[in-house]
């Protein structure tokens, strides 16, 4: 039987959200379907996100130069677009897509405008929403019908760490995917902070900006399977995102059978992310240079402290079973039991 094909839109500039594209396209969905990946403009070797992934770099089609052939590959007489996931809104690719297509929107807190998003949300097919508090905050107030649960999940297939407890020989990953300048800087003052306390650690701060140089402890070429690299040599995720969307660190630090420490903000907070979870009071003014020695000494407290034996270590892991029987029972309503 032919592959259907599932369209998906969203930005291509090496952000969480990009990370989140990336997996639901090549972990999930395109073990079972054939995958378009929509970006709003084009990713010419300039940019600064070139090289991101290998493989998208060359395959993402921009809607600002390529309308005609999107709509013409969406509406194939044989093979029309089943679903599309926006990450992002778009009335224009809305306006491409077969009057079959299931369109699925990702709420973003951060982004959500009730003027526009609303009437954009109303029109998709589902509304998906990657946390409660995301429900509590948009669903809920503007009564959107189409929404239900989509705790996003990489599912990468990978072997678990062999447990390492927290000591002088910890290896270390800051991810700053999406950050700004000034936010990597403050990670990485916090970073030599941790290292002047634990002198014999190994750590990495990971990101991808094309336009950088990487140095020793900052690497700016950390793609998107360079980031599995990582993750595989890690004891203990530091995910100092001041803006996190999808938690896709409490994803890995879930399946992968790694400690993570995270500020204490939605979705961080909600049920979804309980597993192996250390919070970070997040300080007035955020992730700046002036705090930087306040959230150093928060990770140096959570580091210092053993795990007795595997059960303390584990504490809340069904969490993460919780968030898997969630994503199953999503994608079961998205595209019919056994058929994803």
């Amino acid at each position: 039987m032919k592959k259907r094909t599932v369209a998906i839109f969203a930005n291509y500039d090496a952000s969480e959200k990009t990370l989140c594209a990336v997996y639901l396209a090549d972990q999930i969905i395109k073990r079972y379907r054939h995958v378009v990946w929509i970006v709003p403009e084009a990713i010419l070797p300039y940019n600064r996100y070139y090289g991101f992934s290998h493989k998208w770099d060359a395959e993402v089609m921009p809607l600002n130069l390529k309308a005609d052939k999107i709509y013409a590959r969406l509406n194939e007489e044989d093979n029309a677009c089943e679903a599309c996931f926006f990450f992002d809104e778009s009335e224009e690719l809305y306006s491409l897509l077969p009057g079959s297509t299931n369109s699925a929107v990702f709420l973003d807190m951060y982004k959500w405008d009730a003027a526009r998003s609303r009437g954009f949300t109303k029109r998709c097919n589902y509304a998906l929403s990657v946390s409660p508090f995301v429900v509590k905050k948009i669903v809920n107030p503007n009564l959107l019908t189409n929404n239900f649960s989509f705790p996003f999940d990489p599912s990468v297939q990978m072997m678990p760490k062999v447990w390492v407890p927290p000591g002088e020989n910890i290896t270390l990953f800051y991810p700053a995917y999406g950050m700004s300048c000034c936010e990597r800087q403050c990670v990485r003052q916090i970073a030599d902070i941790v290292k002047s306390c634990y002198p014999n650690s190994k750590s990495a701060i990971g990101y991808y900006d094309n336009n950088e140089t990487s140095e020793p402890g900052k690497d700016a070429r950390a793609y998107d399977w360079r980031l599995m690299d990582y993750l595989k040599q890690t004891d203990w995720i530091i995910d100092l995102n001041p803006r996190p969307l999808m938690s896709l660190f409490a994803c890995f630090a879930g399946s992968l059978s790694i400690q993570w420490s995270c500020f204490n903000i939605p979705p961080h907070t909600d049920e979804y992310n309980a597993a192996r979870r250390h919070l970070i009071p997040y300080p007035n003014g955020g992730l700046a240079m002036t705090n930087a020695e306040e959230i150093a000494d928060q990770i140096v407290r959570q580091l210092a402290t053993p795990f007795n034996d595997d059960m303390s270590r584990n504490v809340r892991a069904g969490t993460y079973a919780k968030r898997l029987q969630d994503f199953g029972k999503a994608m079961n309503h998205l595209f019919g039991g056994k058929n994803w």
